[in-house]
């Protein structure tokens, strides 16, 4: 949903609640979904940058894969139903996956579903049924979208600044 209002020179910022996936770090019970978070800027020809992420380390099917394998999970993937970090997928999948970035990251996932469910009034995480089909009904879950306009903003000066810390970023990361 970003990528059009980039391309129409808007800054666009979308966020989805999920069905409940991902527990804080400690959690013993699933408190939000991987809440997914898109974000697009405008560049002098269309998008400047694209960002789309979701709240969770991983995916969850990258946890199935890992099972499927007889392989371990990395840490900082899933936590077991006691709210402790697990190598074994098994016991991530009946527990939590791990918000990314810790702390910081799970109230991320917490400020996108306040956006796109309680203040939508869609399903919170809790609330909403499987993806999947497993769980009857539609799973209710919710999307914000914000559209920012920069010209009402920084006005040029917003394209220069963008150009600016492309470089700073570019230079930054070559010496990585």
């Amino acid at each position: 949903h970003v990528l059009p209002l980039a391309e129409a020179g808007l800054i666009g910022l979308c966020c989805s609640n999920a069905p409940a996936s991902v527990a804080p770090p400690g959690g013993t019970a699933p408190l939000f979904g991987t809440n997914p978070l898109a974000f697009a800027v405008p560049g002098l020809d269309g998008p400047a940058l694209v960002i789309d992420q979701s709240a969770s380390a991983v995916t969850k099917t990258a946890i199935l894969m890992k099972e499927k394998a007889g392989e371990e999970i990395p840490l900082g993937w899933a936590q077991d139903g006691t709210g402790q970090p697990t190598r074994d997928p098994a016991a991530g999948l009946a527990g939590s996956l791990s918000p990314y970035g810790g702390q910081k990251g799970a109230n991320i996932g917490l400020m996108i579903e306040i956006l796109a469910a309680a203040l939508t009034g869609a399903q919170l995480s809790t609330q909403a049924s499987s993806f999947s089909g497993q769980d009857a009904g539609n799973p209710g879950v919710g999307q914000f979208l914000l559209a920012i306009d920069p010209a009402h903003f920084s006005g040029a000066q917003f394209a220069q600044s963008l150009i600016g810390l492309a470089k700073t970023y570019e230079a930054a990361n070559a010496r990585l």
